[in-house]
């Protein structure tokens, strides 16, 4: 399947589905802007989520997860 066509399943065509498709699923001017700010290509599997914005605040970001930071620190031997 071409990108931008996975892109619209995971995005804009579930949203017109259920009928909101108007307010979400895609960038544009007067629907509301949850985003993602990502490392990489969205479908890529080393892209990593770098930010989440909800209702316009940042959320999420990853440089401030310790989860992630212990996830990824070097075993020490």
């Amino acid at each position: 399947m071409p990108e931008k066509e996975a892109l619209e399943a995971i995005t804009l065509l579930p949203a017109k589905r259920i009928g909101i498709g108007h307010l979400v699923g895609s960038i544009e001017v007067g629907k509301d802007a949850d985003l993602l700010v990502l490392t990489g290509e969205p479908l890529d599997i080393s892209t990593w989520v770098d930010q989440t914005i909800i209702d316009g605040k940042v959320v999420y970001e990853r440089s401030k997860d310790e989860k992630i930071k212990r996830l990824l620190a070097p075993v020490a031997e």
